[in-house]
């Protein structure tokens, strides 16, 4: 008898253990039929467990066993996968994908509901604030220059605005050839409307009541079988001034921003290289992804690539920025974009332990092997 209650309680035991079993997932999102990766795209399990891909299509997430993954990247359809079933790569498909003009409703149309939708949720929505998790690797020719990782705050409606810093990790190792790497972040804030929100730039931008004045719209439908998404594409009439090329991805049905992407023209930096300060024109590019988690349109992700040639030396500099909502406790200390974030790095203790339990968006290879050098090195925390 008494063995009988021993062997029960064993197997309940390890009943238990295996629906709590604990899984660190590693893998890639792909296109089913070309094997190609899906960058940012998402991976939701519940409220405090979502990631997205990175460049290379590849993310990193903890599980329990009996959780379920969604995986959506906007124009495939979503997949719903066991966390247990999950191996090196999750195939996404682009099965009854169709793309053609809209007939019945034209771009004007289409951008005029969007309008009407977004005015209403900033004005309810526009004090909301979140954190953002933030990575950014800058390059000079084939030398990684400096490398940011780092936790922001941010006002997340409609558009990315109000950045200020939290906590994070700096290291520059070549810090002479750019005045000012670190503020690169502030292009993470790219811009989409002018209407209500009152942008920092002059820049034009697609959203904007008179629209029609500066650019060309044209769209079009694409379905990936669960809904319907308006494509709408913008041309600047006139490249004079700083401006934007964009694709927006738009709910058929809602009329709720999906994804946001394209390049800006006409765009500079500053730049400090072999003695002299140099204002030369780059080229920008970005990707935005946006949530309805919190019952509003508001910023999920935002990918860019900003890089320049200067007195023959090639440039690049990329940043992801992810929403963690209120994963993070925002700190104390608190500063504006335009302030010098080594000064308020330099006051932390570095504690190499978080940064390796908070890796939240998959580093890629490159990222990892600045790291590691880096920590071999024991530069961080040395300015």
């Amino acid at each position: 008898m008494m063995g009988r209650m021993i062997a029960l309680w064993l197997g309940m035991m390890l009943c238990t253990m295996k629906v709590s079993a604990q899984l660190h997932i590693v893998s890639r999102v792909v296109d089913v039929k070309t094997g190609e990766p899906l960058p940012f795209a998402s991976i939701y399990i519940n409220g405090d467990r979502n990631t997205i891909t990175n460049e290379e299509g590849e993310f990193v997430i903890d599980a329990d066993s009996t959780d379920v993954l969604r995986v959506t990247y906007v124009g495939y359809r979503k997949m719903m996968v066991p966390a247990m079933e999950v191996g090196d790569k999750i195939c996404l498909s682009t099965e009854g994908y169709a793309l053609g003009e809209v007939e019945v409703f034209g771009a004007d149309y289409v951008i005029r509901k969007v309008l009407k939708r977004i005015k209403k949720e900033y004005k309810v929505h526009k004090w909301d604030q979140v954190n953002f998790f933030y990575r950014q690797t800058s390059r000079a020719g084939l030398t990684c220059t400096s490398f940011l990782e780092a936790f922001f705050t941010a006002r997340p409606a409609i558009q990315l605005r109000k950045l200020s810093f939290a906590k994070g990790r700096f290291v520059t190792v070549a810090g002479e050839l750019t005045v000012n790497p670190i503020n690169y972040f502030t292009f993470a804030e790219v811009p989409i409307s002018s209407v209500p929100i009152v942008s920092l730039s002059d820049e034009l931008v697609p959203l904007d009541d008179n629209y029609q004045n500066y650019y060309h719209a044209e769209c079009q439908t694409i379905t990936d079988g669960d809904r319907k998404v308006f494509v709408v594409s913008f041309v600047p009439k006139k490249t004079g001034k700083s401006a934007i090329e964009a694709r927006l991805y738009i709910d058929g049905e809602t009329f709720q921003l999906l994804k946001y992407e394209g390049k800006g023209l006409k765009n500079a930096v500053r730049n400090e290289y072999r003695g002299g300060v140099h204002i030369v024109p780059i080229d920008y590019s970005f990707v935005v992804n946006c949530q309805l988690d919190h019952g509003f349109t508001e910023v999920q992700s935002v990918h860019f690539i900003v890089h320049y040639t200067d007195g023959g030396k090639y440039f690049e500099t990329t940043g992801i920025l992810y929403n963690v909502a209120e994963r993070f406790v925002k700190g104390k200390h608190k500063m504006q974009f335009y302030d010098n974030i080594l000064d308020v790095i330099r006051e932390q203790d570095y504690d190499s332990e978080f940064w390796k339990k908070n890796e939240i968006v998959k580093r890629t290879p490159i990222e990892e092997e600045a790291i590691n050098l880096f920590e071999r090195d024991n530069l961080f925390g040395i300015y």
